[in-house]
């Protein structure tokens, strides 16, 4: 193959005849993801890590959810200086352990 790259561009005239975003099948309605071989559903997104996908883990003493792949946490800690679920709360995840 050349170095060259082609596009071919659909004339308007087909964009009638193409099926619309809502011509949907029963059981098939709403956004996905698809990732890690795994679909998710666009509602569940928020329980999935924004970097590598996994799904999210919540650890109850320090009231936040975490990654256990990228070893952070995805919540901020609260700007109340004596909240009790933040002020222990270490730097990352995997040092919990260590307490």
């Amino acid at each position: 193959m050349d170095d060259k790259l082609r596009f071919l561009l659909d004339p308007k005239n087909r964009k009638a005849r193409k099926p619309s975003i809502m011509n949907y099948k029963e059981g098939e309605k709403g956004l996905y993801l698809l990732a890690k071989r795994q679909v998710i559903e666009w509602t569940d997104v928020h329980s999935y890590c924004h970097t590598c996908l996994s799904p999210l883990a919540f650890h109850d003493a320090f009231d936040a959810s975490y990654c256990t792949e990228c070893d952070e946490w995805r919540e901020e800690i609260c700007a109340d200086l004596h909240c009790e679920y933040c002020k222990n709360r270490p730097a990352k995840p995997s040092d919990r352990k260590q307490r």
